[in-house]
C-alpha cells in the first residue's frame, strides 16, 4: 500500500491519497488544489527516477568524499522539488508524507523556509548503499577508460543503469513509469516547428519533463498508426494485443477525426491520403488532446505499465469525444495494468465514467450471446476506482470529499447535476417573476 499525506501545502490544508486504485478522479473549482495534489503525487513517485538520475551522474561523485555523497543526494532532491514547485520561503510550514510498504519519506519546511527531506533508517541505508555502489562503479572504470572502446563504455553504462533501475523499483515497490500530462498542452502544437530547438529551462520541472518526453516520442510517429503497428509487429519480439490496438485506433479516429504523423518537414494532421494540414493549424481540440491519445496508444501498443497523471482531458472537446477519451483511457488501464489519475471540470467526463462503472457492475453477469452495451475491455469497477471533490478549506479539515456512492458504486449524481440544479432553480425564480408580472 502506497499513500501520500499532505498538510498545509499551497491551497491544500489536509489530504490523504492512496495510490493503489486503477483510476482516480479529482474534481473541484479553480484554485481548489487539484493540480497541487496531482503534482505532489507525481513528484513523490518521481523520487525513484530522480535517484536514478543522481546515481548515473558521475559528476556527483567527483571531488567529494564518500561521507558527503548522501548530503549531495539530499541537495539534489531539494533542487528537483524547487524546480517543480518554486521557491518555498514564502510558504506555510507544510509537511508531505510518502509511505510505500514499511518505508517512508517526509518532505517538510524548516523554520528558515527551506525544504528538507527525511528518510526512515531502512530506506536511508539502502539508498546509501546504492550511492556507494554507483560511485565504486564509476571510479573503478576510470583506470580502464583507455582500454575500453566507446561501444564498451556505452554498453557498460546501459547495463549499470538497468541494474540500478531494478534495485530502485524493488526499493520503492513501484515498477511503473510515471507520466504527467499537464493542462495547456496546445502550446506544443503552436510551437511544433520549434519544439526541438526552444529552451525549456524557464519552465517548471513537470512541464520540462513533459516536453522532453514528447521530443523523444515524436520519432515513433513517422507514419500513420496502421503503418506503425505493422512495423512494430515485424521488428519487435512478442505479441501485441491486436484487439486492444484496433479498438484504440478506432477510438483515436473518432476523437481526432484524422491521422497524426511527425515527418521531416513537420507534424501533420491527415484527413485522408491527399488532404492534410500542419498541426499548428489544427483545431484547438486536436491540439489539446493529441498527446493524450498518442501516449496512451504507445502504452497499449508496447504493453507498458505506466502511471499517468492527466489534467483536464476534456479541454476543447465535444462531449462525444470526451466520452471516447475516457473509453480509450479505460482500455489502456484494463489491457496494460497502467494506473491513471485525472482532474476534470466536465460533467460529461463524470457521466462517461459512471456508464463504465455501471457496466462493470451489471454486464459481467450477462447471458452468453447477449450483445454487450459496453465492451468488456472498457468496463470499470468501483473496487478499483475513486473519485474526490477537492475543496479549499484552509481550516485544518480534510480537503477531499469522497464522491463514490457505496450502494451504486458510481460517482454521486448530486455532484454531477449540481450546476444543472443551480441553473434550474434560477430559471424557476425567473419564471415565477414573469408569471407575477
Amino acid at each position: 500500500m502506497s499513500t501520500i499525506n499532505i498538510y498545509k501545502f499551497g491551497p491544500v490544508d489536509k489530504a490523504s491519497v492512496t495510490l493503489e486504485k486503477d483510476m482516480q478522479v479529482f474534481i473541484g473549482a479553480q484554485a481548489s488544489g487539484k493540480s497541487t495534489i496531482c503534482k505532489i503525487i507525481y513528484f513523490c513517485q518521481k523520487i525513484r527516477d530522480y535517484t536514478l538520475d543522481f546515481l548515473m551522474d558521475s559528476e556527483q561523485f567527483a571531488g567529494s568524499h564518500k561521507n558527503e555523497y548522501f548530503n549531495n543526494y539530499m541537495k539534489y532532491l531539494t533542487k528537483q522539488f524547487t524546480g517543480c514547485f518554486g521557491k518555498t520561503t514564502h510558504m506555510r510550514k507544510f509537511q508531505i508524507e510518502y509511505q510505500f510498504g514499511e518505508k517512508k519519506i517526509i518532505i517538510r519546511l524548516n523554520k528558515d523556509g527551506y525544504v528538507r527531506f527525511w528518510f526512515d533508517d531502512i530506506l536511508k541505508n539502502r539508498i546509501e548503499n546504492l550511492i556507494y555502489d554507483a560511485a565504486e562503479m564509476f571510479q573503478s572504470g576510470v583506470d580502464r577508460d583507455k582500454l575500453l572502446s566507446l561501444i564498451d563504455n556505452v554498453t557498460a553504462l546501459a547495463l549499470m543503469k538497468q541494474q540500478l533501475q531494478r534495485r530502485l523499483n524493488d526499493l520503492f515497490e513501484n515498477d511503473l513509469d510515471i507520466i504527467y500530462i499537464p493542462a495547456g498542452r496546445s502550446f506544443l502544437a503552436t510551437m511544433s516547428e520549434q519544439l526541438q530547438d526552444f529552451s525549456i529551462s524557464d519552465m517548471d520541472l513537470t512541464m520540462q519533463e513533459f516536453v522532453t518526453l514528447i521530443r523523444k516520442t515524436k520519432s515513433k510517429f513517422g507514419n500513420k498508426i496502421p503503418e506503425i503497428v505493422k512495423d512494430y509487429t515485424m521488428m519487435v519480439k512478442g505479441q501485441i494485443n491486436n484487439s486492444a490496438v484496433e479498438m484504440a485506433y478506432d477510438l483515436i479516429r473518432n476523437i481526432f477525426k484524422a491521422d497524426y504523423t511527425s515527418e521531416n518537414d513537420g507534424e501533420k494532421i491527415y484527413f485522408d491520403e491527399r488532404h492534410w494540414v500542419k498541426l499548428m493549424y489544427g483545431s484547438s481540440g486536436q491540439q489539446e488532446v493529441l498527446w493524450i491519445l498518442m501516449l496512451v496508444f504507445i502504452t497499449i501498443l508496447e504493453k507498458k505499465k505506466n502511471f499517468f497523471v492527466i489534467e483536464e482531458p476534456e479541454a476543447h472537446l465535444f462531449p462525444i469525444a470526451q466520452k471516447d477519451v475516457i473509453g480509450l483511457i479505460s482500455l489502456m488501464v484494463n489491457t496494460t495494468g497502467s494506473r491513471v489519475i485525472l482532474t476534470t471540470h466536465s460533467p460529461y467526463i463524470l457521466t462517461s465514467l459512471n456508464i463504465l462503472l455501471y457496466s462493470g457492475k451489471i454486464e459481467n453477469n450477462q447471458k452468453n450471446g447477449e450483445k454487450p452495451v459496453i465492451p468488456k475491455s472498457l468496463r470499470m469497477y468501483s473496487t478499483a476506482f475513486a473519485a474526490y471533490k477537492v475543496e479549499n478549506s484552509l481550516n485544518e479539515t480534510e480537503n477531499l470529499e469522497d464522491l463514490l456512492d457505496e450502494e451504486s458504486g458510481m460517482i454521486r449524481t448530486d455532484y454531477i447535476d449540481e450546476v444543472s440544479t443551480i441553473t434550474n432553480e434560477e430559471l424557476e425564480r425567473l419564471l415565477d417573476m414573469e408569471m407575477e408580472e
